[in-house]
């Protein structure tokens, strides 16, 4: 049989690394998966892959990553600076920012260190946030553009290099620290969470609805199934003739017979049409229950909204399962959606 049945699965990923060598795998294992080109990974590929999407502007996977950095304020060495404590250094990155603050997430805390400010971003944020501080001129822009260079070499070493007047120290904050400032002030909303999802393409139309995450799916337009054949997500009705061991139907039923019949003609159709047609064009005819695999990366206030209205009875079965498996992600960690 050409056509082939899995179940919907959850995979965590965990939170998106703070070291850039990591922080590259990750992105490029996105993409990758987007065009099912996993099989050009290698242990030192990721570099020229995550540089070929910046250079040809295709920013949206370099969003399942997260810079967190701390901005302490320090004595000044008696230079002459504009920004001399973190509540001035707050405001100028307030005003420097302006429409850009809803790419970053900004927390001030008594319950951190005296006198700090933290500010997160995924890459694609910083890299378009740089360019604005330097369009507009901001005195921001060489103090973290250097901070980035510093902890992201390969991402920012082209950053043109001005030096800085400002009196402040700016250190990289490691993934484990997130996860605790998280836990003592869930205000501070600074770890990005990672999860694959594989699921039918239905439900993945659905997950894209929650805009405040980042999204890297695999593409009908660019790959072709005729090879490959073609793998549908299990209705839940075949779920009692299905072995979860071999992943294969086993039973026989008229019910088993129709939906394998449906998709044989399906696929059929499909490989008739790329005898003709690009597979962007000959994708048409696939069903919404094609298997798709979807990265997804957000923050918790992200994800807690995303729990909230996706595990509820008033949401399709298949996004509610999924719903449930990253709900009890989080209780692993000790964070419970209420």
């Amino acid at each position: 049989m050409s056509v082939q049945f899995v179940k919907t699965r959850v995979q965590p990923q965990g939170i998106a690394p703070a070291e850039e060598g990591r922080a590259l795998q990750l992105v490029e294992l996105c993409g990758r998966t987007a065009y099912k080109s996993e099989d050009k990974i290698t242990p030192d590929s990721a570099r020229n892959f995550v540089l070929m999407l910046k250079s040809h502007g295709h920013l949206s996977v370099l969003e399942h990553s997260n810079i967190v950095l701390e901005i302490e304020a320090t004595p000044s060495s008696g230079a002459t600076q504009a920004l001399s404590s973190i509540s001035e250094l707050y405001g100028a990155l307030l005003d420097g920012l302006g429409f850009r603050t809803a790419y970053h997430r900004i927390h001030l805390s008594a319950r951190t260190s005296p006198g700090a400010l933290f500010i997160a971003g995924n890459l694609r944020s910083w890299i378009e946030t740089l360019t604005h501080l330097g369009n507009g001129g901001s005195p921001l822009h060489a103090l973290l553009s250097a901070a980035l260079r510093d902890f992201f070499p390969i991402i920012f070493g082209g950053e043109e290099t001005v030096s800085s007047n400002l009196s402040f120290k700016v250190t990289l904050v490691r993934e484990d620290e997130q996860l605790a400032l998280l836990r003592r002030d869930a205000a501070c909303d600074l770890p990005v969470f990672v999860f694959k999802f594989v699921c039918d393409r239905g439900i993945t139309h659905e997950v894209v609805r929650h805009r405040v995450l980042s999204f890297t799916q695999e593409s009908t337009r660019y790959v072709n199934y005729k090879n490959k054949g073609m793998v549908l997500i299990l209705p839940e009705e075949l779920y009692p003739f299905y072995d979860d061991a071999t992943q294969q139907l086993t039973g026989r039923s008229p019910l088993v017979d129709m939906w394998i019949d449906r998709a044989e003609k399906l696929f059929a159709w499909y490989r008739e049409d790329l005898d003709r047609e690009k597979p962007e064009i000959a994708r048409d005819i696939l069903p919404n229950l094609l298997k798709s695999e979807i990265f997804v990366s957000g923050r918790w206030s992200g994800w807690k909204h995303f729990v909230q209205l996706r595990d509820s009875k008033h949401a399709h079965p298949r996004i509610r399962a999924i719903a449930k498996e990253v709900r009890n992600h989080f209780d692993s960690l000790g964070m419970t959606v209420e």
